[in-house]
């Protein structure tokens, strides 16, 4: 299915809230999900149990710790909504 997501180079998934290495937490795994159209830009990194709105914008390097609406543009570090698309 094509959904025309964008996932920019080296952005990363989490997979869990709080990874121990001495601890497994493969039980506690989240799910993510990006909804049509939307732009991950390089080295974001997107926290798990997130969702990304359709043809929501996240912005090259930045941190993203809630859900962005949809038709968003957010940025930073945590990532948020910029001023200019309010």
């Amino acid at each position: 299915m094509r959904d025309d997501v964008f996932l920019g180079p080296s952005m990363v998934f989490t997979n869990v809230i709080n990874p121990r290495s001495a601890i497994s937490r493969k039980n506690e795994y989240k799910s993510t999900l990006v909804k049509k159209g939307a732009t991950i830009g390089a080295n974001a990194t997107i926290l798990c149990g997130i969702e990304i709105g359709e043809y929501a914008f996240i912005a090259a390097g930045s941190v993203v710790t809630k859900n962005i609406l949809p038709y968003s543009l957010v940025m930073g570090t945590p990532a948020e909504r910029n001023r200019l698309d309010e």
